[in-house]
């Protein structure tokens, strides 16, 4: 064999060998760790993290575009610029542009930053520390995701849950970091997704891109964590001299000082109650109270890896409006579904009026689960479960016989269809 055959040979397995790499990296998910194992941290905590992008929709400059999950490489470094750019070049009173479509997007090089739930616009403005923009155009809004783009200048822009496209930021100058990024990206061999388009037995409503390689997720077996009742109690009680204990049939149990009360369910779950004072009945903004709450969870019992804001609402209370937010725990970046709330929390006024938690649960894998193709899924969907309509498709997981399992879930008309592979 020449010298010019062995090299070339050589350059060959290279190639191979880096491609196999690349998507090993970018198809698996790391494995071991124990996501929703209870702690115990008294220490502040950014609120930002219980809203952390579901996805980050990567548009590349050349008509292909990839998703980062919170599992991705180069998540948490994308995040991480994404926030500083949008507090700092956010510089001129929301713009309506139009409805959002993302078509006009593909050949231009951007970030999309897509959250969990829709965030209230004046809630969006505090979190994120945008100081220098006045967000009454946007009062009553909900903000869907934040796009961050290079079309011929540096453009920030905001899209609600309406599908309305706000532009709030401008730069004459492209902006370095954004495409340093983008090009650390598009370097890295990134799975590639398309956008799903409609055919005539499916319509697609909305943007929904589906990833051109399939999944290979771990499958998690679960085991519910052993915190002791006195270790719950100590931390809403921290003088027991003073504290009664009451058994009831049913085996639960209440802690009370007369004032505040504990409930400790059998299955692990707990529920605590405080009466709103007059001298804390002081209305609280929506961002004053989702910090109130934040600060609270993280002292009493903490806040587990992969916990997420999933709902909320605005309700009457004795002192006037009081806000109730629902937690959940996702799995490295993946929802975890059929589930109750992990977390549910009333503040009203400056203080913590209820607050509900399920037991926590240590995850370890226990296997491989290799998924059909999202297109595959669709057609499983359509033909089995007779959908006409897609909102989305997206990898989850559900609980089952304590054990984690990742299926595809369709979105269709209000809800959620499971879609498992034919092994299971």
């Amino acid at each position: 064999m020449s010298k010019d055959s062995i090299l070339l040979w050589t350059l060959v397995m290279l190639v191979v060998i880096s491609l196999f790499l690349s998507f090993t990296i970018w198809s698996q998910v790391p494995g071991n760790f124990s996501a929703l194992k209870m702690t115990n941290d008294d220490k502040k905590v950014d609120p930002s993290l219980l809203v952390r992008p579901e996805k980050i929709l990567v548009y590349m400059g050349n008509s292909f575009s990839t998703i980062l999950k919170q599992s991705s490489p180069l998540y948490d470094k994308t995040w991480s610029i994404s926030k500083e750019l949008l507090k700092n070049h956010s510089n001129t009173t929301p713009e309506l542009v139009g409805n959002i479509n993302r078509e006009n997007f593909v050949r231009i090089k951007g970030l999309e930053i897509f959250f969990p739930t829709p965030l209230p616009a004046n809630f969006f403005k505090q979190l994120f520390n945008i100081e220098s923009v006045d967000f009454s155009p946007l009062e009553g809004k909900l903000i869907d995701s934040f796009l961050l783009v290079d079309d011929g200048q540096f453009s920030v822009y905001l899209a609600d849950s309406d599908n309305s496209l706000y532009k709030i930021g401008k730069d004459s100058k492209r902006n370095q970091d954004l495409n340093s990024v983008i090009r650390e990206i598009d370097d890295s061999n990134p799975p590639l997704y398309a956008g799903l388009t409609a055919d005539v037995n499916l319509k697609v409503v909305g943007d929904v891109y589906v990833s051109l390689v399939p999944y290979e997720l771990p499958v998690y077996s679960l085991k519910q964590e052993q915190v002791s009742e006195e270790q719950i109690a100590s931390m809403f009680f921290p003088d027991f001299s003073v504290t009664r204990r009451i058994q009831e049939r049913d085996g639960t149990v209440i802690y009370t000082d007369g004032q505040q009360g504990l409930r400790l369910y059998d299955d692990g779950a707990f529920e605590y109650n405080m009466p709103v004072s007059r001298e804390t009945r002081k209305a609280q903004s929506f961002y004053e109270s989702f910090n109130t709450a934040v600060d609270f969870v993280a002292s009493h019992g903490g806040w587990p890896k992969g916990a997420y804001l999933t709902s909320y609402d605005e309700i009457s209370g004795s002192s006037g409006s009081a806000h109730v937010f629902q937690f959940d725990i996702s799995i490295n970046g993946f929802k975890v579904l059929n589930t109750e709330d992990f977390i549910n929390i009333t503040v009203e006024g400056n203080q913590v009026k209820n607050y509900y938690r399920n037991p926590s649960f240590s995850a370890k894998q226990i296997g491989i689960l290799d998924l059909m193709t999202p297109l595959e899924a669709l057609n499983t969907a359509v033909s089995t479960k007779n959908i006409k309509v897609i909102n989305d498709i997206y990898p989850a997981y559900i609980a089952e016989n304590k054990t984690l399992k990742p299926v595809w879930i369709v979105e269709t008309a209000g809800m959620e269809v499971t879609i498992q592979s034919p092994s299971e």
